[in-house]
């Protein structure tokens, strides 16, 4: 079952953050604290919109977004998505997408938006389900 998150759903978020999101993927040691106060951030602001997926009271499975105005157009952002390593293939992610692009559709913006490492499994994850590369986009950084 899919519900709009809690706050008391932060910690346990946590934990499926860390463990969904390894060191060998991502290049971040993560633990159950930091992913909770990493992810709590989200959850603080004005137009999160976030959702877990729960089987016998137990959350498997959480998505983090922001509703967001970018140029004249209204769009969600996807910023995390987590889903417990060994549920992972079984449809939970996909379930949570599907619940934040329904949503899309039904408040009239004009589509979804994510970023992912192309190195990293989900990146195939979110082509499976029909995103797109950005065109006119570059991601850059400075250190």
């Amino acid at each position: 079952m899919i519900r709009k998150m809690k706050k008391e759903d932060l910690h346990r978020c946590g934990e499926i953050y860390a463990k969904a999101f390894p060191i060998e993927h991502w290049g971040i040691d993560w633990d159950p604290d930091n992913a909770s106060e990493y992810l709590s951030d989200f959850f603080e602001q004005k137009k999160f919109l976030g959702y877990v997926y729960e089987e016998d009271d137990a959350i498997i499975g959480c998505l983090f977004a922001l509703c967001r105005i970018s140029g004249s157009k209204k769009e969600i952002y996807i910023n995390e998505m987590a889903v417990l390593p060994e549920r992972q293939g079984q449809g939970i992610g996909r379930q949570l997408l599907n619940t934040v692009l329904d949503y899309s559709k039904e408040a009239g913006f004009a589509g979804v938006v994510l970023y992912t490492s192309e190195y990293a499994p989900a990146a195939k994850f979110y082509r499976k389900n029909g995103f797109k590369l950005s065109q006119g986009t570059v991601c850059m950084y400075y250190e």
